[in-house]
């Protein structure tokens, strides 16, 4: 494993956990939003959001021969992160794959704030048990091919919706749900019939095909 290359430190929640526990003085970064972060996250953890206007400043003043172990939600801002700590000359730089989503899937502690926002299980299945089918799109508003998908996902809904109705789920406002879920990746869209899955999608799908996707589970 090169030592100029945090692409390739990419750790399991497993391995991510168990080498933070060899470290003596670590820095463990979440890279989330406040409000993401304010919900739940890693114990120890410190939040410098990556998309604020002063990620990069802030980042200067830190210790750069410090290993640093990076998070976001799924991974795609850690990715980001990554790279952009070893341009600034960060020698040791770590992260988390799958993000916290993987990482509470997996069954690790976190902290975490109780909140009245959110779907809980029986609510969901409740919502997906419709005599129409039920469109549920897992999303966030910080993720990219969400928000490419979004529109995609609204005009084929519209199109038929006298035979399916479109349920949409922030990940962060629903992390709970999340979690029991087992949803570690989005865009996830997720099909139900009569209350039972019949079809999911991961990532961005061009609109003829999830228009075949809808008119054909209807016909069964």
């Amino acid at each position: 494993m090169g030592c100029n290359s945090p692409t390739e430190k990419k750790l399991s929640a497993d391995e991510f956990e168990k080498q933070l526990k060899k470290e003596k003085t670590v820095l463990l970064l979440d890279v989330r939003t406040g409000e993401e972060f304010a919900e739940r996250h890693l114990e120890n953890a410190v939040n410098i959001d990556f998309r604020s206007d002063s990620f990069e400043a802030t980042i200067a003043g830190l210790d750069k021969s410090q290993p640093v172990y990076l998070y976001c939600l799924s991974g795609g801002r850690s990715a980001d992160a990554a790279n952009l700590l070893h341009e600034k000359g960060f020698k040791t730089v770590y992260d988390l794959q799958g993000g916290i989503l993987a990482w509470a899937n997996a069954g690790k502690p976190l902290v975490e704030i109780e909140s009245v926002k959110g779907i809980s299980m029986d609510n969901y299945l409740e919502l997906v048990n419709k005599d129409k089918m039920v469109l549920v799109d897992f999303n966030a508003v910080w993720c990219a091919p969400c928000k490419v998908l979004k529109p995609i996902i609204h005009k084929v809904v519209e199109e038929n919706e006298q035979n399916v109705e479109l349920l949409e789920i922030d990940v962060d406002e629903n992390s709970a749900l999340s979690d029991k879920m087992h949803i570690d990746k989005i865009p996830l869209l997720i099909l139900y019939k009569q209350g039972k899955e019949v079809w999911r999608n991961f990532g961005v799908i061009e609109e003829k095909e999830l228009q075949e996707t809808i008119v054909s589970f209807n016909t069964l």
